[in-house]
């Protein structure tokens, strides 16, 4: 059946890198938006019926509610706009609210990332559950502990010594001032230890460097900025231990990606980061600073407990694979038309 399909791929004029190679796969490009409600509405229900699509899956939420003979599903990542709109752009709060309510009404399914994100959009759209399919993400298969040599190399790249890593977004979900208050604590035990901070911007502001310095932590921070892409798995595999203490995820990817490179993890126990990372890691109070600082303490001095968590750690990444998630979505598709 697989090989009967054709696939379409649709784009904005911005993507200029063939996505699939499959001879079967068309990339078509289209001046329009990454948000862009006037084209999905207005030109995207002409596209389909012109070209008897079959299904139409968007991966980011949005759907057309005009529509012929199509099918359509959605992925929902999450609800975050709906639940902590203080987590969002207040611009960007209204328009994301609308169409996931629109798309939760037209879609013939749903899919969500982790269980959490169902439960949300159960909660806040009133979608059946029968609707809703739970469709893990994947880690890809290069998040893996590096060599020795690789760790000293970033380590020296990014003036590091011995250190605690938080690798994500710089903003206020991410919940970077109980990562700082903990390490406030830990440097009283454990004075060398730094913390880097690395990651860009993200689409909320949050000044670290205020954060970093109304704490008294400009000898113990680093702030990387944008890690490049080849030096990711490096600098996860070189920490002593990994934190990601954020308030809100849908799914979560780089404490699997640090698990997945034998690094101890640490998460915070809010939305979906428990039960992505399960056993393989260590979850403290979103707000528990003080039990921030003890685990941190605990993996730095403790090896062999930081030993045991990089091994339950890369067991619990390996569940994670775009394998998996590809083949439940094919066979949705299948169900589906």
């Amino acid at each position: 059946m697989e090989r009967e399909q054709e696939y379409i791929i649709l784009t904005t004029e911005r993507q200029k890198e063939k996505i699939c190679g499959r001879q079967n796969a068309q990339q078509w490009p289209f001046a329009c938006g990454m948000i862009d409600a006037f084209w999905e509405q207005m030109k995207l229900p002409g596209i389909l019926e012109e070209n008897e699509i079959g299904l139409y899956h968007n991966p980011c939420f949005s759907l057309p509610i005009a529509r012929e003979k199509t099918k359509l599903i959605a992925t929902i990542h999450d609800v975050v706009f709906r639940e902590r709109a203080d987590l969002v752009e207040a611009r960007l709060c209204e328009y994301l609210d609308r169409w996931t309510e629109v798309a939760c009404k037209v879609a013939d399914r749903i899919i969500t990332v982790s269980e959490y994100s169902k439960r949300q959009v159960i909660k806040y759209y009133g979608v059946e559950d029968s609707k809703i399919e739970v469709i893990y993400n994947g880690i890809e298969n290069k998040f893996q502990k590096a060599d020795k040599y690789e760790q000293e190399r970033v380590k020296k790249l990014y003036g590091l010594k011995d250190f605690v890593l938080y690798l994500g977004a710089m903003e206020p979900k991410k919940n970077l001032d109980c990562l700082l208050d903990a390490m406030r604590i830990v440097k009283e035990k454990f004075p060398e230890c730094q913390v880097a901070i690395a990651g860009g911007k993200g689409p909320q502001e949050y000044d670290i460097k205020k954060a970093i310095r109304i704490r008294r932590l400009e000898n113990t921070a680093v702030v990387t900025g944008y890690v490049d892409e080849k030096d990711v798995t490096a600098l996860l595999s070189a920490a002593r231990v990994f934190v990601y203490p954020s308030v809100y995820e849908g799914f979560g990817f780089p404490p699997l990606e640090a698990m997945a490179c034998e690094t101890a993890t640490i998460v915070s126990d809010a939305t979906s980061l428990p039960e992505v990372v399960g056993e393989g890691a260590w979850i403290v109070g979103k707000e528990d600073r003080e039990g921030m600082a003890k685990a941190i303490e605990r993996l730095l001095s403790d090896r062999e407990e930081a030993r045991a968590y990089s091994i339950k750690g890369k067991q619990r990444s390996r569940l994670f694979t775009w394998e998996k998630c590809i083949k439940k979505t094919w066979e949705l598709y299948k169900k589906v038309i």
